[in-house]
C-alpha cells in the first residue's frame, strides 16, 4: 500500500531541452563540409568580407577550385613590371630541389592556404625526400598543445586513423592524404606552431604578433625535433612568409629565426606566389612571364644568372622558387591531382542526384575516423564520379544538405 501511494507522487522524468549544432560543430565533429561551405557562400554573396576570406580557404577542402581559387582573381595592375627572362633557364622542380636537400638538413615549403594543388606538390616532395634520409615531417597546420582535445599528430603512425584534429587544413583530404603517405613511408611527425601562452601580450602590434609566433615557432621546432633528435632531417611545410629565411616585409620569421638559432641553412622554397590563375589574362605578370618563356608541363624553378625567378615579395629571400604549369582538367577533376603518379584514376556509378552534393572516397582502413581520401561537388543530374585514389579499398558516400547519407559502395584500388 505505501508503494501504491508513494507511486502517486512520483515526479515526471524531465525533457532535457537541445540546442541546434552549429556549423562549425556540425563540421568538426560530424565531418560535414557542406553546413560550412553554403554558408560562407551565402554570406560572402551578401557582400561580407570576412565570409570571402574564409571562403577562399574552404572552398579549397571541397575540391571547389572555380572558388577556392578564382574568388580573388583580377587582372593585374599595368604599372607591375614582368621581370626580364632574357637569358633565364629552367629545370624541374623535384629535380632542383631533391638536388639541393642532399646538401641540407631541413627543407620548408610553403603554401597559400587556398591552393590544394600547392598540397599535392608537396606531396610529391615529402616523396622525393624520403630516400635522402628525411624522417620528420612539421606542418604550421598541425595542432599544438592544449587541454582539450588532448591530440597530438606525433601520436600518428603508419596504420592509424588519420584524426582531423591533428589539424586544419589537414580537412582538405589532398593535405590529410599526404600525411598518411608520409607515415607509410616511415616519418615521423611534429607540431611546432605557437602554444597559447607563447602569445604577444594582449594589445601588442601585428610586429609584436608576428615576432612572437616566428619566435614561437622556431623554438618550439627545436625542442620538439632538433634538440632531442640531433641527427633529424625535417621536411616543414608552412603558409607564405613563414619561409623567407631573410628579413623581409613584417620582419624576421619563421625560417630566417630558426637559421639563427640552429645554425643550420635551410633549403626555403617558395610557391605560394605562383599558382596560374583560373583565367590567363589574370596571371600575375611573373608568372605569366615565365609560362610564357618556357611552357611548362610539370613544375618548374627558373633562374638568371644564378638568382632565382621569383614573386617580388620573396625575391632574394628565398632559395628556390617554384612555379607550376597551367593544366586542363581531367574528367572534370584538377589536373594537377591527376598527374600524381601514386594515385589511381577510378570512375564509378552514383545514385541519382536531385541536387548538389558532396560525392566522397574514404579509406575501409579507417572508416570514418578522419577526412575523406577524395571528395569533390557534384552537380545535379551527375550519373558518374571520378576519384583520384592511392592502392587501397574505399567505400563511397555521399553529403547532401541534409547530411551524410548512408555508403552506397565499395571497391579494392589495386
Amino acid at each position: 500500500m505505501l508503494g501504491a501511494a508513494g507511486a502517486g507522487f512520483a515526479r515526471a522524468t524531465p525533457v532535457w531541452p537541445q540546442e541546434a549544432l552549429s556549423n562549425d560543430e556540425l563540421f568538426f565533429n560530424e565531418g560535414r563540409y557542406l553546413p560550412t561551405y553554403l554558408d560562407l557562400k551565402a554570406r560572402s554573396e551578401a557582400g561580407e568580407e570576412a565570409a570571402r576570406q574564409m571562403l577562399s580557404q574552404f572552398a579549397a577542402f571541397l575540391g571547389d577550385e572555380e572558388t577556392a581559387v578564382g574568388l580573388y582573381e583580377q587582372p593585374p595592375r599595368s604599372s607591375v613590371v614582368p621581370p626580364d627572362l632574357d637569358g633565364a633557364v629552367a629545370r624541374d622542380a623535384l629535380e632542383a630541389i631533391t638536388e639541393a636537400a642532399r646538401d641540407s638538413r631541413i627543407v620548408i615549403l610553403n603554401e597559400a592556404h587556398n591552393v590544394s594543388g600547392h598540397r599535392a606538390f608537396a606531396a610529391r616532395v615529402m616523396r622525393a625526400l624520403r630516400p635522402l634520409g628525411y624522417d620528420w615531417f612539421a606542418a604550421e597546420t598541425f595542432t599544438q598543445p592544449q587541454p582539450v582535445p588532448l591530440v597530438r599528430i606525433g601520436a600518428y603512425t603508419k596504420g592509424a586513423p588519420f584524426l582531423s584534429r591533428y589539424g586544419y587544413y589537414t580537412d582538405d583530404p589532398v593535405f590529410a592524404e599526404m600525411v598518411r603517405e608520409a607515415a607509410r613511408l616511415g616519418y615521423r611527425f611534429s607540431d611546432y606552431e605557437q602554444r597559447f601562452d607563447q602569445r604577444a601580450p594582449e594589445g601588442a602590434d601585428s610586429a609584436a604578433q608576428i615576432a612572437a609566433r616566428e619566435e614561437a615557432q622556431a623554438d618550439n621546432l627545436i625542442a620538439n625535433i632538433l634538440s632531442t633528435h640531433p641527427e633529424a632531417r625535417v621536411f616543414v611545410y608552412v603558409g607564405y612568409s613563414h619561409a623567407m629565411e631573410v628579413e623581409g616585409r613584417g620582419g624576421l620569421w619563421f625560417a630566417a629565426r630558426l637559421k639563427a638559432k640552429t645554425g643550420i641553412d635551410p633549403l626555403t622554397i617558395e610557391q605560394s606566389m605562383n599558382w596560374p590563375a583560373l583565367a590567363p589574362q589574370n596571371d600575375a605578370p611573373h608568372v605569366a612571364a615565365v609560362l610564357a618563356r618556357f611552357s611548362p608541363e610539370a613544375p618548374i624553378v627558373a633562374s638568371k644568372d644564378g638568382e632565382s625567378i621569383a614573386t617580388p615579395n620573396y625575391a632574394g629571400k628565398m632559395d628556390l622558387s617554384v612555379f607550376h604549369p597551367r593544366v586542363a582538367p581531367v574528367a572534370g577533376r584538377p589536373g594537377w591531382l591527376a598527374a600524381d603518379p601514386e594515385r589511381r584514376r577510378v570512375t564509378i556509378k552514383v545514385p541519382p542526384l536531385d541536387e548538389l552534393v558532396l560525392i566522397q572516397a574514404l579509406s575501409m582502413a579507417e572508416t570514418t575516423a578522419g577526412p575523406p581520401s577524395d571528395h569533390y561537388l557534384l552537380p545535379p543530374g551527375a550519373s558518374e564520379a571520378t576519384f583520384f585514389l592511392h592502392p587501397g579499398r574505399y567505400f563511397f558516400r555521399q553529403e547532401t544538405a541534409a547530411g551524410i547519407q548512408p555508403a552506397f559502395g565499395a571497391l579494392s584500388v589495386d
